[in-house]
């Protein structure tokens, strides 16, 4: 899938890109992540639960989102899949955040119809991240058209160093209608983050 428009974030390998969300990874759906207690700091939404991915992390996801992984990373997504979160490690060395967000933005812009960079910058973590997520991180916004959903997408990269040093990206994509709904949804995909492997 990774070329063509409606594509989740590129393959993370040494090419410096990234990819954007898009058509289901072509995999084998995986077994379901294990559910885990919420850590005694903050409750979840009623409609998300936490979860350790075999993968090698933890996170929080809305209640009946399927996971597949594919060489693009771990997805979980929403029944009709107008909606997802996609988790991935950043392989490049020695590429700060903002610059594999910079060279995702060019890569997604030939391969998107109708793409659009809202914004990318230096952040950090936002508020009720865990403290896993460091402030060594970046974002990018963009929306582009989604030729499987026949509808316009809004999608936030947030890329990020873990307290273990590993580089992480994750992707929230939804209708662009739904905006802020993705922002929501980072917060509390952040909030129970944590490396696991």
């Amino acid at each position: 899938m990774v070329g063509r428009g409606d594509d989740p974030r590129p393959d993370p390998k040494p090419t410096g890109t990234s990819a954007s969300p898009t058509a289901t990874p072509t995999s084998t759906p995986t077994p379901t992540p294990t559910a885990t207690p919420s850590p005694t700091g903050g409750e979840l939404p009623s409609d998300y639960r936490e979860v350790t991915d075999v993968a090698g992390f933890t996170i929080a996801v809305p209640d009946g989102w399927d996971r597949s992984e594919s060489e693009q990373g771990v997805f979980y997504k929403s029944s009709d899949e107008s909606s997802l979160i996609q988790v991935f490690t950043i392989t490049e060395p020695d590429t700060a955040p903002l610059a594999s967000l910079r060279a995702a933005s060019k890569t997604l812009s030939g391969k998107n119809p109708g793409y659009e960079e809202v914004s990318l910058a230096e952040t950090t973590a936002p508020d009720g991240a865990s403290e896993a997520v460091t402030d060594d991180a970046a974002e990018l916004v963009y929306a582009y058209d989604s030729e499987k959903l026949g509808a316009r997408r809004k999608v936030i990269d947030f890329a990020f160093t873990a307290q273990d040093g590993t580089q992480y990206a994750v992707l929230v994509a939804g209708p662009d209608a739904e905006w802020p709904a993705q922002r929501d949804r980072l917060t509390t995909v952040l909030s129970r983050f944590r490396p696991s492997g």
